[in-house]
């Protein structure tokens, strides 16, 4: 099995495991019974994502009651995430009502959600969906000492912060995720396609990480006139968030996003190309890479050894994983999540 394939296992672990305990809980004989209705496996081709699009996480049967809900779980690991994207997750669970094969439909989240929160997402008209919180686990649970023993370590192991903030206003984007990964898609690789890869690249960063970065700026040129950066974003670092994470432990007010569209895997030449725009003078430590396939085992090797030696860390992604990011955003999950998957991961397995 290849790095990619098990670091593609390792990223769905806990998400799957969010999604056992809540089929758990929902089957209790007290509560009634729930079945998962995804496969194991991401999807891997077009038709496949389609269609499971419209298919939730869990159909369950609430006990005495003759019509089915429809469940999806949104796994947050930062508090202020929840904010961000449950619009766009009840929007999508209207879509899958819309098949008249459930009734209602609930959407399961990893955070606490006070009373005074959670109803901003309810309207009067139209009370099909209902967003549950992490207290109305413990509710069901209740009794269930070993229910609630995995909820808590669940907890542990998701939750990044502990700083729970709102009232927040929700202003309802336009849900382009899936039309930008198509069109990324569609641009051949290599010289042919690489401008139009560029700005497409910049078009998904803005959508996904425009709230928590500022003043995003394309093409900038190093003093030395010789390189040049794709995008370079200001971090927001008031409250708790992905990026907020990232500007304390990485020193680091800015973000540089750059952009690869080769054939192949990027080597330690690229790598070096990107280094150049960090220093840690200028409070810019901190880089992704969006390599079309990935990076080689040169290139995955320099990363560490700038980490390591310089402070500088080049996170490196897929398109696939741009692409997954995209449609993930789409249905109200948190983009951040991936990349503090692929953080971690280098972090992990570094030597000394």
């Amino acid at each position: 099995m290849g790095k990619m394939k098990e670091l593609q296992i390792e990223t769905q672990n806990l998400a799957r495991d969010w999604e056992g305990l809540v089929e758990d809980i929902l089957s209790q004989p007290a509560v009634g019974s729930a079945v998962a209705l995804k496969p194991d496996e991401m999807p891997a081709t077009e038709d496949e994502y389609e269609q499971f699009r419209l298919v939730p996480d869990l159909r369950f049967q609430p006990l005495g009651l003759d019509h089915s809900v429809a469940i999806e779980i949104r796994m947050f690991r930062w508090h202020r995430d929840w904010h961000q994207r449950i619009s766009d997750s009840i929007a999508h669970m209207h879509e899958i009502l819309s098949s008249d094969e459930f009734d209602r439909g609930i959407i399961v989240t990893t955070v606490d959600l006070p009373d005074n929160l959670r109803t901003q997402f309810y309207s009067p008209e139209d009370r099909r969906v209902e967003v549950w919180g992490v207290e109305k686990l413990r509710e069901l649970a209740e009794g269930n000492d070993a229910l609630s023993g995995i909820l808590d370590e669940l907890l542990s192991e998701t939750i990044l912060d502990d700083d729970l903030r709102g009232p927040l206003k929700m202003d309802r984007e336009l849900r382009q995720g899936r039309m930008l990964s198509d069109k990324l898609r569609q641009t051949p690789a290599g010289l042919k396609g690489w401008r139009d890869f560029e700005l497409l690249t910049e078009e998904a960063i803005r959508l996904l990480f425009g709230r928590d970065l500022s003043s995003i700026n394309a093409q900038q040129r190093t003093d030395d006139g010789l390189n040049r950066m794709d995008l370079i974003g200001r971090i927001k670092t008031e409250g708790g968030s992905f990026w907020a994470m990232v500007a304390s432990d990485f020193s680091t007010r800015y973000v540089v996003f750059d952009a690869k569209n080769s054939h192949d895997p990027i080597t330690q030449q690229e790598i070096q190309i990107t280094e150049k725009y960090l220093f840690a003078r200028g409070l810019r430590t901190f880089a992704v890479v969006i390599a079309r396939n990935g990076a080689d085992q040169g290139a995955s090797k320099l990363v560490e050894t700038q980490l390591r030696e310089n402070g500088k860390f080049i996170l490196v992604i897929t398109l696939a994983d741009l692409c997954a990011m995209l449609e993930g955003a789409d249905v109200g999950e948190a983009p951040e999540n991936l990349l503090f998957e692929r953080m971690d991961y280098v972090l992990m397995r570094m030597g000394r």
